[in-house]
């Protein structure tokens, strides 16, 4: 989510030795690798999909045995009295890093990940935008992850801090616009902040049951046109206002993914989100990417992102989940389809689109007609012959953006 500072540390503190009596029951081999080989990088799944170790953003959460044997890290989630998502404890080896990246994906527009830290030392640092911290044992922090951000672990020991997402209720946001510490302020306002600073810490209560309410939607079916508005209006306005772009380029591109969102609204105002439609709204996308695809290298947001990233992971892909229609099938191959962070692979598929499908004019677009509508159902899993009848794997077809 994008932040008004870097990083923001709250007014919460927790019990580290606690903490790391309850860590300190793992094995080495519940600890799994980063699904995107990370180098020293590695994780336990708290919250999931299913209660599932998986690296899933889409379907209902729930805790994983791992959390149940931690009484505390329960009650430490639970007293934040938010919707909690995804959530893992990470670790991060002595000597190794978190490679710089962003994340501009659908997950993280309206999340944010709280970082508690169990085990680290001061040559540990988090870096986000042009800003670095180190942050404390037993702290409390949120970050700015639409930034470029990496962590450095330069001590001789194993870091591990807690993560949690949640997207956070107003309560929550008033704690961290009132009494919060923002890292990013001017030097004098942050000065100030740390003079009354002050952390309320959480106590460790063995008779108390800790209650966490976790996230049961997350991603749409098929996506809300109003949302697919807001979305390529924001992106049409970073393009717009990135100085390094052509006039002539970004107001291409705008007008292609404005299209799209028109049109989407046309298929919805016809099927809504019914079964019948998918074909139809999974073809407009293909279509939509396949006249996107030239702009790659020529329409960018930042001097390091291209908009084809943000268009990829915020609307395009997250635009269609079919397979949340079927719950079973929503978890059922939990390592292959995990959100892509870095959209190469998406970016692949889609410049062969465009090399197979010539390009053709917005008046061109195939006409959507209900006498045409062909009914599916979510296949089982995602390695399953995709419905449609074309003869691939569904993760390879209608599945492919997700």
């Amino acid at each position: 989510m994008k932040l008004d500072n870097e990083f923001y540390q709250l007014p919460l503190s927790f019990d580290v030795a606690r903490l790391q009596q309850e860590i300190a029951q793992f094995a080495e081999s519940d600890w799994r690798a980063h699904h995107e080989s990370f180098q020293g990088n590695s994780a336990i799944a708290l919250i999931s999909v299913g209660g599932s170790f998986n690296n899933e953003f889409k379907g209902p959460m729930q805790p994983t045995p791992a959390l149940e044997s931690c009484p505390y890290i329960k009650q430490v989630i639970a007293s934040f009295g938010e919707v909690i998502g995804r959530s893992r404890l990470m670790r991060l080896a002595p000597g190794y890093e978190v490679p710089l990246h962003s994340d501009i994906n659908y997950h993280w527009h309206n999340r944010v990940r709280i970082h508690i830290p169990i085990t680290t030392n001061d040559k540990v640092i988090f870096h986000c935008g042009d800003k670095l911290v180190h942050m404390g044992k037993g702290e409390c922090w949120i970050f700015d992850s639409w930034k470029y951000h990496r962590v450095v672990n330069n001590s001789d020991q194993m870091r591990v801090h807690l993560v949690i997402d949640t997207m956070g209720s107003s309560r929550f946001w008033r704690m961290i616009n009132q009494a919060s510490l923002a890292v990013g302020q001017s030097s004098n306002a942050q000065t100030d902040l740390k003079q009354s600073f002050k952390t309320k810490p959480l106590i460790f209560q063995p008779e108390k049951t800790a209650d966490i309410i976790t996230e049961q939607v997350n991603f749409p079916i098929v996506m809300h046109p109003s949302e697919v508005k807001a979305l390529s209006a924001n992106l049409c306005q970073q393009v717009r206002s990135y100085s390094k772009n052509t006039a002539q380029a970004s107001e291409a591109f705008c007008q292609l993914i404005t299209d799209f969102s028109y049109d989407w609204q046309a298929i919805w105002s016809q099927f809504r989100d019914a079964q019948q439609a998918w074909p139809h709204y999974h073809q407009l996308r293909q279509h939509t990417l396949a006249q996107a695809a030239p702009f790659e290298k020529q329409v960018m947001v930042d001097a390091q992102t291209h908009a084809m990233k943000i268009l990829i992971h915020l609307i395009m892909g997250p635009a269609m989940s079919p397979e949340l229609a079927n719950p079973i099938a929503a978890g059922a191959e939990p390592s292959a389809s995990k959100e892509p962070s870095t959209g190469k692979q998406l970016l692949a598929n889609n410049q062969a689109i465009a090399k197979q499908q010539p390009l053709v004019n917005v008046k061109d677009k195939p006409k959507v007609k209900q006498a045409n509508a062909q009914t599916f159902a979510a296949p089982e899993s995602r390695n399953s012959p995709c419905p449609c009848g074309s003869g691939k794997k569904y993760k390879q077809c209608h599945g492919q953006l997700n």
